[in-house]
């Protein structure tokens, strides 16, 4: 009885300690400054101003896996292009994200500031068109999902090595390289500044 108890106990410890660790491995941060959004509706008012251009990422060298030629990938149809004005509140979260953002840590606008925001879709080859914009920055960004290709080497089979005489000395491992695709993503995004009214910005993002 004794030792149901004990066990008792320690698996609601672990269980415990499981969700203690689990917490702190997942911190949350959100920007403190006060989210004017007169200020954010204003500065996304209709203008004469247009930033137009081109969606894509290169594979990068996550987990290990060295990337190919540096391949370019577009971005597909269909994948949103999101532009907020930057506010303060923006340049605090920027910031924020830009100091703490890792495995462990995320940080978040709050719902109100994500609202203020105009979205934009690629086309067939990547591009995308915001029109009707006041002069002002703008911060542009989105996810960029492409299939990418990753390589390994295994051991195929030896080959051996023999003296003058024909007697054995060593054998040498012979590797040969696997090739295999994978799904992978990547955040790309920039600061644009139209400085007048009736601008065309054309950028790579």
């Amino acid at each position: 009885m004794i030792q149901k108890y004990t066990m008792k106990k320690l698996f609601t410890l672990f269980i415990l300690m499981f969700a203690f660790l689990h917490t702190q491995a997942q911190n949350t941060y959100y920007p403190q400054a006060f989210f004017d959004k007169k200020m954010a509706r204003d500065m996304l008012a209709f203008g004469n101003s247009t930033i137009e251009g081109v969606a894509s990422t290169k594979q990068k060298n996550n987990w290990g896996i060295k990337p190919l030629l540096g391949q370019k990938h577009y971005a597909p149809k269909g994948t949103v292009i999101m532009l907020f004005p930057v506010t303060p509140y923006f340049e605090e979260f920027y910031s924020m994200r830009k100091k703490y953002e890792n495995k462990k840590t995320t940080v978040y606008m709050s719902e109100e500031a994500f609202k203020y925001r105009v979205e934009a879709l690629t086309d067939d080859h990547g591009r995308f068109k915001f029109e009707k914009l006041k002069p002002g920055k703008y911060y542009l960004e989105t996810i960029v999902n492409f299939t990418a290709t990753g390589s390994y080497q295994q051991q195929t089979g030896t080959t051996d090595t023999y003296n003058g005489l024909g007697n054995y000395l060593y054998s040498s491992p012979i590797y040969s390289t696997f090739f295999y695709g994978y799904d992978a993503a990547n955040r790309e995004s920039k600061f644009v500044e139209i400085k007048q009214d009736g601008e065309l910005k054309e950028i790579n993002l």
